[in-house]
């Protein structure tokens, strides 16, 4: 049995139609060749954004920089539904987009942001909620470098977090063999992660030293 019919008195595409490539194919392709025409007239190289160059912006909250940032995770449910007489396959239909917590790691400091963001609301179950910025840099991409402002470190991408709230707060273990670092580690949830269309302006981390001790 068909799922999908066809509606009566629709014109069906003819071949040269169906043979075009879609306004997106389209787009992306003119993009990618401005891109190209860019670089090579610039002399420069967009590469991959490197995974050391990110900063996050809790405004309010935090005054240290981050050393790691994980969970920028989006994971669709999908609902497996059973038709009978039809043994060759199940249909998959998508379901609930969840967000996966996101992890925010730091030196230890004298700096008790993060301890009493986490603290608020322990007692009346009023958590403190904000929203913040993850923002993800890469060298060639500071198209205000064309006009020699500020070096060739550009914004790739600008993520916002909505509604967040800490929901697990912890240091590294502590031991007297070790030289390494105290790590401060913040879980936080949060209601949804957009993606901005901000892209290719100077890459700054100024934001992240915004806060109170």
């Amino acid at each position: 049995m068909a799922l999908i019919q066809d509606v009566p008195g629709t014109p069906k595409p003819t071949a040269a139609q169906a043979a075009k490539p879609s306004l997106k194919s389209q787009l992306m392709s003119t993009g990618s060749q401005m891109g190209g025409r860019i670089s090579a007239a610039l002399g420069w190289r967009f590469d991959p954004a490197p995974a050391y160059l990110f900063y996050v912006e809790l405004s309010g909250v935090a005054v240290a920089l981050f050393t790691e940032c994980s969970g920028l995770s989006v994971t669709r449910e999908v609902e497996e539904i059973v038709e009978g007489g039809v043994n060759n396959y199940t249909h998959k239909l998508p379901g609930r987009v969840r967000y996966a917590n996101i992890t925010l790691k730091r030196g230890l400091s004298l700096s008790r942001a993060l301890w009493d963001w986490f603290q608020e609301g322990q007692y009346d179950f009023q958590a403190k909620r904000i929203n913040f910025s993850i923002f993800q840099g890469a060298p060639g991409y500071n198209m205000a470098s064309i006009a020699g402002l500020g070096s060739e470190i550009g914004k790739v991408k600008h993520w916002n977090v909505e509604d967040a709230y800490p929901v697990r707060w912890e240091i590294s273990t502590l031991n007297t063999s070790s030289r390494e670092v105290v790590i401060e580690t913040l879980e936080i949830a949060h209601h949804g992660l957009s993606l901005s269309y901000e892209a290719g302006t100077p890459f700054s981390v100024v934001g992240t030293v915004m806060g109170m001790l």
